[in-house]
């Protein structure tokens, strides 16, 4: 029996520790890079993980710099940014064979009937990562803390797809939960995403400076409550014991430079479709209002309009 065969398009934080680790599971993992293409190729794939380090060779490691290079897939794994998705019919679409699982490990709410749509697939998984991890430099991932992912599927015909991927995930030594509903688990992830992400974007303060701070503390939590309301709009139940575990977990986290935050310092694009005006968006369409969530989002607004300027 042959190999199942995954294609990581996006190489970076996310893409790169979750292939690695499908590659230490025994996967034949495919790599599509873009500026460290060279450099992976002569240097191989590194990764430091709290967990123990581990890196994949060279001479071990299928890496391509073009899509039309890359064998069709049994699963493509999305990992790049939301501010790229209108890349993604030419990414995705030579990769694709009967019965392939796309699997988005993005943020944000909404990317997987967009893609299905586009695609006229069945079936469009959902990952949600909750991991500190960085890209610190060409081939070389910095892995912090956590390592969690929950993954869900927009088509129930996707279901048993789903549950072959979780567990190739679980023999990779991934901890995988498998939440069927994906907007649950958006949402669910969102409720961590939307303070955090947008605050230290705004404050351009790491986690811990963040929670050092009870007034910042107090905001976020009525801005996560603002996430639950708008969540129940799908009739997804987020019970207040989350918001404080999430909230006790981050005062206990290392340091921890957002997504947001790396975007920010580094003049790319910030993350605010899909993580907030889509949210926005779908809780008014409801009648409900996010007036905190919706005021971040229009610093956030500013920010990249700066960036695009220069």
């Amino acid at each position: 029996m042959s190999k199942k065969v995954f294609a990581v398009i996006g190489t970076g934080a996310i893409g790169g520790y979750y292939g690695a680790r499908l590659h230490h599971g025994g996967h034949d993992v495919h790599f599509l890079l873009n500026s460290d293409y060279q450099h992976v190729v002569d240097n191989g794939l590194r990764v430091d993980s709290h967990y123990g380090d581990f890196s994949i060779p060279s001479s071990d490691l299928n890496a391509y710099s073009a899509v039309a290079d890359m064998p069709k897939a049994d699963v493509v794994l999305v990992a790049l940014k939301t501010t790229q998705n209108h890349l993604l019919d030419s990414l995705i679409r030579p990769l694709l064979k009967p019965n392939t699982l796309v699997m988005l490990l993005q943020n944000g709410i909404g990317a997987e009937q967009e893609v299905a749509e586009a695609f006229d697939l069945p079936y469009v998984g959902g990952g949600l990562c909750f991991i500190c991890s960085n890209k610190v430099g060409p081939g070389h991932i910095d892995h912090i803390d956590y390592g969690r992912i929950t993954i869900g599927v927009y088509g129930q015909s996707g279901i048993d797809a789903l549950h072959a991927f979780a567990s190739d995930l679980t023999q990779s030594g991934v901890e995988v939960d498998v939440d069927p509903k994906i907007i649950d688990a958006r949402w669910k992830k969102l409720l961590w995403n939307v303070p955090f992400n947008g605050l230290s974007a705004v404050l351009d303060s790491d986690t811990a400076t963040m929670m050092d701070c009870a007034e910042l503390v107090d905001l976020s939590k009525a801005i996560m409550i603002e996430v639950q309301h708008a969540a129940q709009t799908t009739d997804t139940e987020i019970p207040m014991s989350l918001i404080d575990t999430m909230l006790r977990n981050t005062a206990k986290m290392k340091p921890y430079l957002t997504s947001m935050l790396l975007d920010r310092r580094n003049h790319r694009e910030l993350e605010i479709q899909y993580m907030y005006k889509n949210a926005i968006d779908l809780a008014a369409s409801h009648g409900v209002t996010m007036p905190k969530t919706t005021a971040l989002y229009e610093q956030l607004c500013f920010i990249n309009k700066q960036i695009k300027s220069v």
